[in-house]
């Protein structure tokens, strides 16, 4: 799946990486529901889910995952931009709105990641 990016890299799992989110809107939330991570970059994510979820820009996403085992994982909120079928689910862009700290926290879990499968 090709989709442009404005960004200055998104790095791609060779296997998914498993983790959980939830939706925020007008204060409510929803259930936790599981997730796997296809893809991500310091403002960005591609997730896939069994479940529909909303293209609604009123409304949040919180997504908590760890790219490394026994690291503390990271919590984000972002809005979901776009819906893809993969397979039997759903695969959906995500435009994290994340601070500097955030980025570079995940640039250098990615480094790490990357040198740990080197």
């Amino acid at each position: 799946m090709k989709i442009k990016r404005n960004e200055s890299f998104r790095f791609h799992f060779d296997e998914p990486v498993a983790g959980e989110f939830y939706l925020v809107k007008g204060g409510q939330r929803t259930p936790i529901g599981s997730m796997n991570i296809h893809n991500i970059s310091p403002s960005g994510m591609a997730i896939a889910t069994p479940l529909k979820l909303p293209i609604d820009r009123s409304m949040s996403i919180v997504v908590e995952f760890s790219l490394i085992r026994g690291l503390e994982p990271l919590k984000l909120n972002g809005r979901i931009l776009h819906e893809k079928w993969l397979d039997s689910q759903r695969l959906y862009g995500i435009r994290l709105e994340t601070t500097k700290d955030e980025q570079q926290q995940i640039i250098d879990t990615i480094k790490q990641v990357v040198k740990a499968t080197s």
